[in-house]
């Protein structure tokens, strides 16, 4: 049985609630045991929910904030995908402070029969402009040393 569009939807909205308010059980509610998840795509897949939950409480601890777009439904019955402003907190340049992160990505979810969540994957796109580098120093971006997002810490 393939789950609806709309519902794939909330599903993918849902998840982005739940993250912003904190809830990481809350959260591991919408995913199957053997989920498998791969954030930043580049970074290595990982599986299962115990690595999740691990990855989520991080980014809970991280004041992580997703602002989600307008999500889409694939036609195949079984994934979405939604657009992502989000904010994190990261290392400051200085000692002992924290800076803002700010990154565009795109999440897609697959959704198995029972309405769970089997597989997520983080599209990174690049930093913002004056938001983030590797040094920890605010600057424009540029391409010249520019890595690969896997390398990139958010």
């Amino acid at each position: 049985m393939l789950t609806d569009e709309s519902a794939r939807k909330r599903i993918i909205l849902e998840h982005c609630r739940r993250l912003n308010a904190g809830d990481v059980g809350g959260l591991l509610d919408l995913y199957a045991e053997d989920v498998r998840f791969e954030d930043p795509v580049g970074g290595g897949e990982r599986a299962g929910r115990e690595e999740l939950r691990a990855h989520f409480a991080r980014a809970v601890e991280a004041n992580a904030r997703e602002v989600p777009g307008e999500p889409v439904a694939s036609q195949d019955g079984v994934h979405a995908l939604v657009p992502v402003s989000a904010t994190l907190d990261g290392p400051a340049a200085g000692p002992g402070g924290v800076r803002s992160i700010e990154r565009e990505y795109v999440l897609m979810l697959r959704v198995g029969a029972g309405g769970l969540i089997e597989e997520l994957r983080a599209f990174w796109g690049r930093p913002r402009p004056g938001r983030m580098t590797r040094s920890g120093r605010t600057r424009p971006w540029s391409t010249r040393g520019a890595s690969t997002p896997a390398t990139w810490t958010a």
